[in-house]
């Protein structure tokens, strides 16, 4: 009898220790309940202190300042604590759809474990939710499907597939929609919409032209709004590149739905801020991109910064810094320099006029996104308002704000736990305790990175 007692023990023992393995893991989800933290719901709504937040499956059951019952919940104590949603970077372009082993064909093949380390270094600092804004489609499709069923860990992941230009046009790489006439793009078009459907399609409106660069040919107004019109038919949104506000006005004629940077080679008239603000038209900001290929030239050592050195090895750094003589030999740097100021002012004019701003850095790189939220506060946006541009409107982006980019009741709950206020200091977004993406929580502690292997 003792012995049957004891092997007994043992059996229950052992099963307790599998299952918070595998609850530490992230393969098993279970409730959670946050109890008595401040919460930043993202909405822009003020904090409420002594907040509870009861997450069940995916999804947000109940937030009250009431106790709620935890049940069989796990609980995480909030207290001193603030709570926001998980953070989105609303332009990138992730790494590895190239250098990884030859394929069949002898060419490069996909860099799988790049892309994946990417990914952690997003959810290292807070980012559940990317758009891929122009990718190799047999490479960032798969990788979506595989996020979704759950068979990586990653962010949420949204993405466009190949972009849309011309032959000659900017943008016009291998896997891009080079459009000829209306007949061949329509033709694509339904194509992709078929195999691939793409969460957003992504439009290259861009002639070129400044500085010493030669002028391209590009797509023009007729054709841009036959896409559109097609597009939104068919139940798509269509972000679109152009750093002009000729080109900008050219997308609005269209009616097209979000712009993936901010006008970058002139100052903007008012009364396109106006136009901007009163469609609510969202636009990525992506300063920190041009911003740091202008700061390059004087800073070579920029990316030493912990920043970036608790999520990118060695060689990554120095791929950074090689970048460096790239940028400096093509004019690059003192070309951007002439352009940062004028983004800069854009960025924050149209902020003051109410355009739905979302944060976003044309990068593939986690430890940018919590450079852009400096950069943006540097500019001279509040901290807390920086709270519902790195959230909410990420989600207003891909149209995906009914169930995601705020704590609310019934969203998909994607949170991060801070231990500092974000809304006193924009690096306290640094600050991160817990990472929760769909109801499960992210162990941080076991993401492919630098910082978790230099321990």
């Amino acid at each position: 009898m003792v012995e049957r007692q004891q092997r007994l023990a043992f059996a229950t023992a052992f099963v307790a220790v599998v299952i918070a393995a595998l609850l530490s893991s992230g393969d098993v989800r279970a409730d959670i309940l946050i109890k008595n933290v401040t919460l930043y719901d993202g909405t822009g709504a003020p904090s409420r202190a002594g907040v509870s937040v009861l997450v069940k499956g995916e999804r947000i059951a109940a937030i009250s300042t009431d106790k709620i019952a935890a049940g069989r919940a796990r609980v995480i104590d909030g207290t001193g604590k603030y709570l926001i949603p998980g953070l989105m970077d609303s332009h990138i372009h992730l790494r590895g759809n190239q250098g990884g082993p030859p394929g069949p064909d002898g060419k490069p093949g996909f860099n799988r474990r790049s892309a994946l380390t990417a990914l952690d270094s997003y959810l290292y600092y807070g980012v559940t939710s990317v758009y891929d804004s122009g990718n190799d489609p047999a490479f960032i499709f798969p990788l979506r499907a595989e996020e979704r069923a759950g068979k990586i860990i990653s962010p949420h992941i949204f993405a466009a597939g190949g972009t849309i230009s011309v032959p000659g046009g900017y943008g016009a790489g291998a896997t891009s929609l080079k459009v000829t006439s209306w007949e061949q793009a329509k033709a694509e078009l339904d194509r992709r919409f078929a195999d691939e459907k793409p969460d957003m399609l992504k439009m290259i409106i861009d002639r070129m032209g400044i500085f010493a660069n030669r002028t391209v040919p590009t797509l023009e107004a007729g054709m841009v709004k036959q896409i559109l019109d097609y597009a939104h038919e068919k139940g798509y949104r269509v972000t679109v590149h152009a750093p002009t506000e000729f080109d900008q006005t050219i997308g609005m004629a269209g009616n097209m739905d979000a712009y993936a940077h901010p006008v970058t080679r002139s100052l903007v008239n008012a009364a396109h801020i106006k136009q901007l603000a009163e469609r609510k038209i969202p636009v990525s900001t992506t300063l920190g991109a041009f911003s740091n290929i202008a700061r390059i030239g004087d800073e070579p050592k920029m990316y030493d910064d912990p920043l970036y050195r608790a999520v990118a090895t060695d060689e990554e750094i120095a791929q950074m810094h090689d970048q460096r003589q790239g940028y400096m030999a093509a004019g690059l740097s003192g070309m951007f320099k002439g352009m940062v100021p004028y983004m800069k002012d854009n960025v924050r004019k149209m902020h003051d006029a109410g355009v739905i701003l979302t944060s976003g850095t044309d990068n593939t790189l986690g430890a940018r996104l919590q450079q852009e939220l400096e950069i943006l506060n540097q500019i001279g946006i509040s901290p807390f308002d920086i709270i519902k541009i790195a959230t909410l409107n990420g989600a207003i982006y891909v149209n995906r704000a009914n169930d995601m980019g705020s704590v609310e009741t019934s969203k998909i709950a994607d949170l991060v736990l801070l231990r500092a206020d974000p809304a006193a200091d924009v690096k306290n977004f640094r600050a991160i305790d817990v990472v929760i993406k769909g109801g499960k929580q992210v162990d941080l502690t076991k993401l492919d990175l630098p910082v978790n292997k230099k321990k």
